[in-house]
């Protein structure tokens, strides 16, 4: 399907995939993202960032499937290594997030009530509501490798993939849950109101559903990298009203709603919208529409367009006075900027992470490596950039213990 190069109001698209909150298939044309994936990687190199002329949801029109997203989470999530990813709460900043979290919880649940996690990652929501003194506590992932985390911190977990088809879930679900959580869960999601829905199944009367998704109102607000929050993985941009509706067209009213800032490892904050939902629809079949998200989102990726300028200008620069180039970091930065006809691939000798899932990955004709061999006999001159939104600072100081004789460079400073 070819979309024209800019977005118009009176010409809407058909998409390939239906809204996730309200389902609707015409929508407006935001921008195409590419990337540059390592090899065998099931999700697609490009989508079509639309918004919905219904209900004003933001989304990626991916030619994807439901199964290419099940299998990628399932088989290379970024979510399992413990000491590098958030939502185990190993670092002081995500075990404050999940804290403040647990402790919103708590003033919603009883200390009896039965809570699930689905997407739980490591399980570090869990823990934290454990030490508030929660026992009925649930973990689900579609990670085998994040459900052992989880059991090995004495954690009740299962193994659970989307689309979360009911005969998945055997363990503790037959009274029902009190509350159950999707942090940063939605946003992956190919068919969110799917999910949602077979959760309900699973839900007490009386019980309570937890959602947290990035914010698309207040990207711009925010200091990251060009397109930072359009990735491979974020395929959802849900504002206020979006969710409103989702919650609302599967028989949910809004218990409490709105924005809030979580602290990251650099000190920077992430824009999130969270709401907290119970059984009753109060307008039961009423599509809301708003398209704050629409405005936003272009906001947002005219001012992306401007800092990738620079951002080129930058890595050009760099490119033109070495004879090589190194990239620490295979994340989605990476995986933008490489995906770019301007990328001097003809330079880059070498492709360094610490995430020990993309070990030994091909990416762009390379293996990633981790740093200590990746980084080891590299040609005389060459410049060593690290493309990390949220490690440079961490990278910078890995980087410096390990007297390399390469001239080292934050590329987004």
């Amino acid at each position: 399907m070819a979309y024209p190069e800019q977005p118009s109001a009176d010409m809407p698209l058909t998409t390939r995939r239906a809204c996730p909150a309200c389902g609707a298939r015409l929508a407006a044309w935001l921008y195409g993202m590419c990337f540059a994936l390592p090899d065998g990687s099931p999700l697609p190199s490009r989508y079509d960032l639309v918004a919905c002329r219904s209900c004003g949801c933001g989304f990626a029109d991916t030619v994807a499937s439901e199964a290419d997203y099940i299998d990628y989470y399932r088989n290379f999530s970024r979510y399992e290594e413990t000491a590098i990813a958030t939502g185990g709460g190993v670092q002081p900043s995500d075990r404050l997030r999940l804290d403040d979290l647990a402790g919103y919880l708590s003033q919603h649940i009883g200390m009896t009530g039965r809570i699930a996690d689905v997407g739980a990652g490591n399980g570090g929501l869990l823990v934290s509501l454990r030490k508030l003194g929660y026992r009925d506590l649930t973990g689900f992932d579609p990670s085998p490798v994040c459900v052992g985390h989880m059991r090995e911190a004495g954690l009740k977990s299962q193994v659970w993939a989307w689309p979360m088809e009911a005969s998945g879930v055997t363990e503790g679900a037959e009274s029902g849950y009190d509350l159950i959580v999707l942090s940063h869960v939605l946003e992956h999601v190919y068919d969110a109101h799917a999910l949602v829905a077979t959760l309900l199944n699973f839900l007490a009367a009386e019980g309570k559903l937890y959602i947290e998704v990035p914010d698309p109102t207040r990207y711009s607000n925010f200091s990251f990298p060009p397109f930072y929050f359009f990735d491979p993985e974020h395929i959802n941009h849900f504002g206020e009203t979006s969710l409103r509706h989702l919650a609302n067209s599967l028989g949910l009213s809004v218990v409490e709603i709105g924005g809030k800032g979580l602290p990251l490892a650099n000190g920077a904050t992430y824009p999130a919208l969270y709401g907290l939902f119970k059984q009753g629809a109060e307008t039961a079949g009423t599509v809301f529409s708003d398209q704050r998200v629409y405005g936003a989102l272009t906001g947002y990726i005219q001012a992306s367009r401007e800092r990738l300028s620079d951002l080129r200008a930058r890595i050009l620069f760099l490119a033109d006075r070495h004879p090589a180039l190194a990239i620490w970091g295979a994340g989605s930065l990476s995986q933008r900027l490489m995906s770019e006809d301007w990328f001097p691939r003809d330079k880059l000798v070498a492709i360094v992470d610490r995430d020990s899932n993309k070990d030994g990955l091909s990416f762009m004709g390379l293996r990633i490596q981790t740093p200590e061999t990746g980084l080891s006999g590299l040609p005389e001159g060459t410049v060593v950039c690290y493309a990390a939104a949220i490690a440079g600072e961490q990278i910078a100081r890995d980087y410096s213990s390990m007297k390399l004789p390469y001239t080292c460079v934050n590329i987004i400073e």
